[in-house]
């Protein structure tokens, strides 16, 4: 084997590392900007975590930007602000599979708890939200991205498990749902901040599906 070939699969392996973390990382504040609303307390703990991360991608840089920009004395008006915009968006409605995506509301919630209990995953519910709910859906797949990071501890069939699982979760339920859910938000709200979350949501599920397309099919 050359040193050429040996060096594109280092690069390779690098990349695939780089993106277990970042997917990870991006499905966690997916998760808190749906569950939490805008607090300085949660924009700066983003801004540090997003500081460390890495993806080529406009929608990620143009999210990192936006909660970069406020100052520190103009920051707690900026979350206000922002909170406003989140109760009319978010937090007043049920953000639920079952409507987006037109079917029976006991079935989307049975098969993702079907999910959640075939793959052993306990979420954490801050109030009584439905298994088949955007925050519900985004958590499992933070849950198993975290497990994926742990290849050196984890079997090579347990890798390939959780590949498959997130696969199918992604086709059986986020994807069949979340893009109607972001191009709604993009028409509604006027506030950068939640125009680059949806952005950023719809390129997330995307890139990410395509990936673990090759994961599950290589």
């Amino acid at each position: 084997m050359t040193s050429t070939v040996l060096e594109a699969f280092g690069v390779a392996a690098r990349e695939e590392k780089i993106w277990t973390h970042t997917r990870w990382t991006l499905y966690q504040l997916l998760s808190d900007f749906i569950i939490y609303k805008p607090s300085v307390h949660l924009i700066v703990k983003w801004r540090n975590k997003l500081n460390r991360t890495e993806w080529d991608n406009a929608a990620f840089v143009q999210f990192r930007t936006l909660i970069s920009e406020p100052e520190a004395s103009s920051l707690a008006q900026f979350c206000k602000l922002q909170t406003q915009e989140y109760d009319r968006l978010i937090g007043q409605h049920s953000l639920r599979e079952s409507f987006y995506a037109s079917t029976e509301s006991q079935h989307s919630a049975v098969s993702a708890s079907v999910e959640y209990d075939q793959a052993g995953v306990i979420l954490n519910r801050t109030s009584d939200e439905k298994n088949d709910e955007l925050s519900m859906e985004l958590e499992f797949m933070a849950v198993l991205s975290e497990r994926l990071t742990e290849q050196g501890v984890r079997s090579q069939v347990e890798c390939e498990q959780l590949a498959i699982t997130q696969w199918r979760f992604l086709k059986q339920h986020l994807l069949m749902w979340v893009p109607a859910f972001c191009e709604e938000v993009r028409n509604q709200t006027a506030s950068p901040l939640y125009a680059a979350l949806s952005d950023l949501m719809d390129e997330l599920l995307t890139a990410d599906y395509r990936w673990l397309d090759t994961q599950v099919h290589s």
